[in-house]
């Protein structure tokens, strides 16, 4: 399946590149603004989706299952740098930064035990196209991947209760994928765009050009 959905990603990609080529001068390609700096926002992602619709559990020390009871997400800030291989086409970085609270109760009852506070760094490289262009509008793509630092810490909140909480630290595979992305602007512009992954599934903010 991903070997697919790579294929045909990489299939729409190149239609898509023959046919933007076309629609420049070759004047075009000294011109462009070769560099895009931007500060944009997400919500929700992958750690909040899958805590709040797949009910994530966790299983603690003394070998019982918990699962949130509340969450609390601050959503992801993030900062990246695109460079443009030419005027349709890019790759970049991305560093977002997020934060979550969670309380677990144990499974089948109400009364939390332990609440859980998450920090998720992620650093993705990134590949953009545009697909479309007219006048101060631009649509495009993107696919991105790289990896995330999850750094759980826990902590008691049932005074005198014994201590089945567990610190983790740990990396794991980070991706996102979006279709659309709307920019309206020309050196300075503002955008927004959707998707699935580590991002968010709705993103907005502002971007440079230079």
């Amino acid at each position: 399946m991903l070997f697919l959905i790579t294929a045909a990603v990489a299939g729409l990609v190149s239609m898509s590149s023959q046919r933007l080529a076309a629609q420049y001068h070759p004047y075009d390609y000294i011109t462009y603004d070769k560099h895009e700096v931007f500060l944009q926002y997400g919500a929700p992602t992958f750690q909040e989706l899958s805590t709040q619709i797949r009910k994530e559990t966790f299983v603690a020390k003394d070998g019982n299952t918990y699962l949130p009871s509340r969450f609390v997400y601050t959503g992801v800030a993030a900062l990246g740098y695109n460079y443009y291989t030419s005027p349709y086409m890019s790759l970049g970085g991305y560093l977002g930064l997020s934060a979550a609270m969670m309380e677990l109760a144990k499974s089948g009852t109400q009364k939390a035990v332990f609440k859980s506070s998450v920090l998720s760094i992620t650093g993705l490289v990134t590949v953009h196209w545009i697909y479309y262009r007219t006048g101060l509008l631009e649509l495009s793509a993107h696919a991105a991947g790289g990896l995330t630092r999850w750094i759980d810490e826990q902590e008691m909140i049932v005074p005198g209760s014994q201590d089945i909480s567990s610190d983790t630290r740990k990396w794991r595979f980070a991706y996102h994928l979006s279709p659309l992305r709307v920019r309206w602007g020309s050196t300075f512009g503002v955008f927004a765009d959707i998707g699935f992954g580590y991002k968010g599934v709705a993103n907005a903010g502002v971007s440079v050009r230079f």
